[in-house]
């Protein structure tokens, strides 16, 4: 049968306040609480309390019941029992039990009389699963955090926000050599270890970040190790927000040792360099010495073949008499005549005069109209005023740069037309070359066998210039450069 707790513990006419006994009595029976009372002999005389469903007991206890005898697991009744047995013998103390899945925190004390002498015992109870589950949890979060600080070779760290405490993890000590506990668990001790000449920086993007209301942050600056010196590190925190309040409660990350890998992306980036005034340097030479043989061929073989030419006219004359020998002449004039042609052509191929003496823009005119001429290929130069004159270095890239790409139109693209413009972009000297053909592959534009647009690539680069080598979307290829103003025109 069912019990209803017995109110006479609470039936005496007192007021608490506005509260009397009975409505304290039903306000008990609410929470999720027990409370009870025994007799010297560890009987139950009072027991109320919401806790008394959460344990599922509501049979009312009868005179023999004794503390204990209701709980299922002995060593659990054997607990609680010594206790009262402690509690009877005049000290007050706690324990817990579990019952059918449910965790119970206790207190007991005397019950004495008005004299003080102790009749038996009173207590109460409250039930704590959830706060032990929260808590468990807590330690498996606290344990997986151990197990990944030890795991990892990053600097774990747990900042909290609100008490400014900083938990420092193990990597602190494999990584950056500090022993166990040297470092003060607070932010200013990690703010002292930044570099003072990325400080500010530093702390302003956290607190951006915080304030701003992000999840997350990272940057790159330099830490102090134990030993004074500074390693190179990519830091990354995020924020957790306070489910109740929203507001920032912890920002909690890794230090990552970056220093080997900076140093060998500055080797790497030195030795680019390096490279590539190499190249420059190369392509200097080179160009030098293709003018230079140029000129030798247009004026030391010229000039000996343009005599050689004036000389078969003259035995062409004084041989009038001798058709045979006259004919033979005219042989040896017709290919003294095509041999000047083929010195011409070489040494305009090595370096077109036309390029030194009326510049680039009519140095492009005449290469447009020579491609066009020799492969058949329609090619349009469409040629803008720069404004102001470009430097020897710059013409002779440029007019480098449109040869490639037309080399390359004919030999590769099968098209039938060529676009080619020169002009001022952006306070930037523009190139571009669209042709019709087949279209280049990204593959191909960026692959290592692609020698051609590398070396274009790197023209451009040593001038402070940028190409690209793309496909375009109505077909064909476009090839397109950018430099800087030429000289003597003003960037607004």
């Amino acid at each position: 049968m069912s019990w209803t707790p017995d109110p006479a513990p609470f039936s005496a006419p007192i007021s608490i306040g506005t509260l009397d006994a009975e409505q304290l009595g039903r306000l008990v029976d609410q929470l999720p609480i027990l409370l009870w009372s025994t007799d010297t002999a560890l009987r139950i005389t009072f027991l109320r309390g919401g806790g008394l469903a959460l344990m599922g007991w509501t049979a009312a206890p009868n005179a023999t019941l004794r503390v204990g005898e209701r709980l299922e697991d002995s060593a659990v009744a054997g607990r609680a029992l010594a206790a009262h047995q402690m509690a009877l013998s005049g000290d007050a103390t706690s324990y817990e039990i579990v019952h059918r899945g449910r965790t119970f925190t206790a207190e007991v004390e005397p019950l004495r009389d008005p004299d003080g002498r102790i009749i038996g015992v009173v207590g109460v109870g409250f039930d704590i699963t959830t706060r032990r589950a929260a808590e468990l949890a807590l330690q498996q979060s606290e344990e997986r955090l151990r197990l990944v600080t030890l795991a990892t070779n990053d600097a774990v760290w747990d900042w909290d926000l609100v008490t400014d405490a900083v938990w420092w993890g193990k990597g602190f000590e494999t990584v950056f050599w500090y022993e166990t506990g040297e470092l003060d668990a607070s932010y200013e001790t990690w703010r002292s270890l930044i570099h003072p000449d990325d400080r500010d920086r530093v702390t302003s993007a956290v607190r951006a970040a915080i304030d701003g209301g992000t999840t997350s942050w990272s940057g790159e600056y330099r830490f102090r190790r134990h030993d004074g010196s500074y390693a190179e590190v990519h830091d990354r925190g995020y924020v957790i927000y306070d489910p109740g309040t929203g507001k920032p409660a912890r920002m909690v990350g890794s230090m990552m040792d970056i220093t080997h890998r900076k140093r060998a992306e500055e080797q790497l980036q030195a030795s680019r360099a390096a490279l590539r005034l190499l190249a420059t340097r190369h392509q200097d030479v080179r160009e030098d010495e293709r003018t230079r043989i140029a000129r030798e061929i247009h004026d030391s073989l010229g000039q000996a073949l343009t005599a050689l030419k004036l000389q078969l006219v003259a035995a062409q004359a004084a041989a009038a008499a001798a058709p045979a020998l006259g004919a033979r002449l005219r042989e040896t004039a017709q290919m003294v005549d095509d041999l000047v042609k083929s010195v011409r052509r070489i040494a305009t191929e090595l370096r077109p005069p036309i390029l030194d003496h009326l510049g680039l823009p009519a140095a492009l005119e005449w290469l447009a109209q020579d491609f066009a001429r020799r492969t058949g290929i329609a090619c349009r130069a469409t040629l803008r005023p720069l404004d102001s004159e470009l430097s020897a270095e710059h013409a002779t890239a440029l007019f480098r740069i449109v040869q490639e790409a037309l080399t390359n139109v004919s030999r590769h693209a099968a098209a039938t037309a060529v676009d080619l413009e020169l002009g001022i972009a952006g306070d930037c000297v523009a190139l571009a070359i669209n042709d019709n053909g087949r279209g280049i592959t990204e593959t191909v534009a960026n692959g290592p066998g692609s020698l051609g647009i590398l070396g274009m690539r790197e023209r451009a680069a040593a001038l402070g210039g940028v190409l690209e080598v793309a496909p375009r979307a109505d077909g064909g290829t476009r090839v397109a450069a950018w430099f800087p103003p030429p000289r003597g025109r003003a960037v607004p």
